[in-house]
């Protein structure tokens, strides 16, 4: 089934489907912290933890649809057996595979600074070299050059220590192992025609690594999703501006309640 981490209950409330939120690499479930509270009296909210990160178990064979299909299993066993799912960045990927492969398990879909397209070579070889950065000199100096490129140039301290905090508690494992999963990820392009559920999509606004043309695009190609840029926050909307993306995410569940 699917649980929330060790250390946040489930939220419940009077209105279904469920909502299961998928974080971003390198961060774990704390990712949505703020979200998830703020939508307790929703509906039943779950945040799991993707294999290998936020002490969950690795997977043997990772890879982005191998991370779907465990999502899946969960999201078959809720009441109902469909939930509104949303991830961001990694998250995202993992959603978007979800609702190619198992469309009859999403009422809806919420992808957050995040894109269909597979890597293309050159972020190919910026994962292989990650994956080697951290066997050979451990997370540290990988997550040095990452971090400063999710969040906003000047996003306050507190946002920044925090992103770092989650990111530093991951396994080195786990860690390598969703680098391998996003390198060989297939493009998603050709199946957003058919997800023809309601859906957001919502980036930051100076988001470096997904930005909002991509965003724009990826709104464009699916049946129903409206498209939300978030003010002064960059690739991890949900840590940086979780207030902004809350009432998105109200109106997604109203229309996938409807």
């Amino acid at each position: 089934m699917l649980a929330p981490r060790a250390t946040t209950p489930s939220y419940t409330g009077p209105v279904a489907p469920p909502l299961v939120l998928l974080h971003p690499f390198p961060l774990d479930p704390a990712a949505w912290d703020e979200v998830a509270a703020a939508l307790a009296g929703a509906c039943e909210v779950h945040v799991p933890a993707l294999p290998g990160l936020g002490g969950a178990p690795r997977h043997p064979h990772p890879s982005i649809d191998a991370y779907a299909d465990v999502v899946a299993a969960g999201v078959a066993a809720l009441p109902g057996g469909r939930a509104v799912v949303g991830g961001v960045s990694m998250g995202g990927y993992v959603a978007l595979s979800l609702a190619a492969r198992r469309p009859e398990l999403v009422a809806g879909l919420a992808l957050v600074d995040t894109k269909a397209e597979a890597d293309d070579e050159r972020a190919r070889e910026g994962r292989r070299a990650g994956i080697a950065t951290i066997a050979t000199e451990g997370p540290g100096p990988f997550l040095d050059a990452l971090l400063p490129r999710l969040v906003a140039p000047g996003a306050p301290a507190d946002v920044t220590e925090r992103v770092r905090a989650i990111a530093e508690r991951q396994e080195p494992g786990g860690l390598a192992d969703a680098l391998l999963a996003m390198r060989d990820r297939p493009d998603r392009s050709a199946d957003l025609a058919a997800m023809d559920v309601p859906a957001l999509v919502a980036v930051g606004e100076l988001d470096a690594v997904t930005p909002p043309a991509i965003a724009r695009a990826l709104a464009a190609a699916l049946p129903d999703a409206r498209l939300e840029i978030v003010a002064g926050a960059g690739h991890l909307v949900p840590v940086e501006a979780p207030a902004a993306i809350v009432p998105a995410l109200r109106d997604l569940l109203a229309r996938a309640g409807g």
